[in-house]
């Protein structure tokens, strides 16, 4: 992916779409500092990943496959992404014992990962999460694979963590957008567009013209659309052009549903 994107995220849960190869896991991945950005800084309460690695505790990065090794067990898994979060020696266990309590999970600390099923498994892997307490998390598709109990468990989940946190959550689900985000980004062409739901997209417009067509309405306004960016100037020189009178033009904008379809190009 080539991109420049400028891109600061508050407290709340934003939610990533984009097409297949858009770039939103390689976006999460440099967002977590696990890939240098080409070109550019991440920083993280204004501490830069690059100069200051201790700063990626404060974030956490959940991909859509678990980062737990399957024979190991679940215990055991946690304890070593605790040492690799630097987490003192004494501190470990408690943690451990914490998390697994908070995903209901203790009594899975024995088993190993590839035995658990695919909710078991995204439980260990959000209790892996949060053994730091990150301030940031990256969510790249967590509710893949899930069964709609366990998705909606996980829903609530991050319902819960965005009241303080910072998440960004990537999905391919244009009503899963609407229903969990504050804020909606959607990444086409190495460049993101915010939108937030309930608020209106770019406008399209409606005319009143003659000859009518077959897509004018019983009320005499006929939609017509335009591309990004076009200007009320632009649309009516075109439409004269062609041999149409119009008497009179009006911007509709259309529900955010709509404007992420005309955003992704066609249906997400």
């Amino acid at each position: 992916m080539t991109a420049s994107l400028d891109l600061t995220l508050t407290r709340g849960i934003h939610v990533l779409l984009g097409r297949n190869g858009a770039g939103k896991t390689t976006l999460m991945r440099t967002l977590a500092g696990i890939l240098p950005p080409l070109s550019g800084r991440v920083r993280v309460g204004g501490a830069d990943l690059a100069e200051d690695p201790a700063a990626k505790r404060r974030i956490g990065l959940l991909s859509h496959r678990a980062a737990l090794a399957p024979q190991l067990t679940v215990r055991d898994n946690l304890d070593f992404w605790a040492t690799v979060q630097g987490l003192p020696r004494g501190e470990r266990a408690r943690r451990v014992a914490d998390a697994a309590g908070r995903f209901d999970i203790t009594e899975l600390l024995g088993r190993r990962t590839a035995r658990l099923s695919r909710g078991q498994l995204q439980r260990a892997d959000l209790a892996r999460l949060l053994l730091t307490d990150p301030q940031v998390l990256l969510l790249d598709e967590p509710l893949t694979g899930l069964d709609p109990v366990s998705a909606a468990a996980t829903r609530e989940l991050v319902r819960g963590w965005a009241a303080d946190r910072t998440v960004l959550y990537s999905t391919h689900s244009v009503p899963e957008a609407l229903t969990l985000a504050s804020g909606i980004l959607v990444l086409k062409d190495g460049a993101i567009t915010r939108l937030k739901p309930g608020s209106d997209g770019s406008p399209g417009y409606e005319v009143r013209r003659e000859p009518a067509t077959a897509a004018t309405r019983d009320d005499g306004w006929t939609p017509v659309e335009v591309e990004p960016g076009a200007t009320i100037g632009a649309l009516v020189a075109g439409l004269v052009h062609e041999g149409v009178t119009v008497s009179d033009i009006r911007p509709v904008r259309p529900d955010t549903e709509t404007a992420i379809q005309r955003l992704l190009g066609g249906a997400a």
